[in-house]
């Protein structure tokens, strides 16, 4: 299982396809500030999640749709942090 990184907006994502039941890929992901470990105690903590519903037929399927679902939560971090308080 190959992972996937990307740089996207000052974040870095990490892929990893995992193989689920009946054959299927799902994956899951790991986002943290670019240059910035992410350890814990760390103020840019890392976020980590995983989708384990539906399945993809391949495991770049799953890797791509990682990546996608991924950017868009960076997005969504990104917009939050522009909301005023």
């Amino acid at each position: 299982m190959d992972t996937a990184t990307q740089e996207y907006k000052g974040f870095t994502i990490v892929v990893t396809p995992v193989r689920d039941h009946d054959d299927l890929w799902d994956f899951s992901y790991r986002i943290t500030k670019t240059g910035q470990g992410g350890q814990d105690g760390d103020p840019a903590a890392a976020i980590s999640r995983a989708q384990s519903a539906g399945g993809h037929t391949t495991e770049d399927a799953a890797r791509v749709a990682g990546l996608a679902v991924a950017r868009t939560e960076v997005d969504n971090l990104l917009a939050l942090s522009r909301q005023p308080s």
